[in-house]
């Protein structure tokens, strides 16, 4: 590794690893049952998920909404959106965008938002500098 204008520069093993990292580190915080990193054309780059989060779905679902939020930014110019939350009965999804790449969480119903928020924005921060 090595850096290049304050810009972390990673060949392709390396960023395998770096993503797979972010993925871990999402999956740390308190209620996040399922993580994944993917590319803007839905691409899954790094996921880490259980019980019954299919991956490709929350991917699926990730680029979907982190899309809108986009096109409300360009759009609307309602300025940068931080994330997108689907709430269903016993679901959350979280939806980010990180640089070139979208981050994907999903949570039991129970699991405050707002309360991880914080954790998140701090681990989306990182991986942005990376990819």
């Amino acid at each position: 590794m090595r850096t290049n204008q304050g810009k972390l520069v990673v060949n392709v093993a390396e960023k395998d690893i770096l993503l797979k990292r972010f993925v871990g580190d999402f999956r740390k915080i308190s209620g996040v049952e399922g993580c994944v990193i993917t590319s803007s054309d839905g691409a899954i780059l790094a996921s880490d998920v259980s019980g019954n989060v299919n991956e490709e779905e929350l991917g699926a679902i990730t680029v979907f909404s982190a899309g809108i939020g986009s096109q409300l930014d360009s759009e609307l110019k309602l300025g940068k959106l931080e994330k997108i939350v689907v709430e269903g009965p016993d679901y959350k999804i979280i939806s980010i965008q990180s640089g070139p790449v979208f981050v994907g969480l999903s949570t039991a119903a129970n699991v405050s938002v707002d309360m991880i928020s914080s954790e998140v924005q701090d681990i989306a921060s990182k991986l942005k500098e990376v990819v």
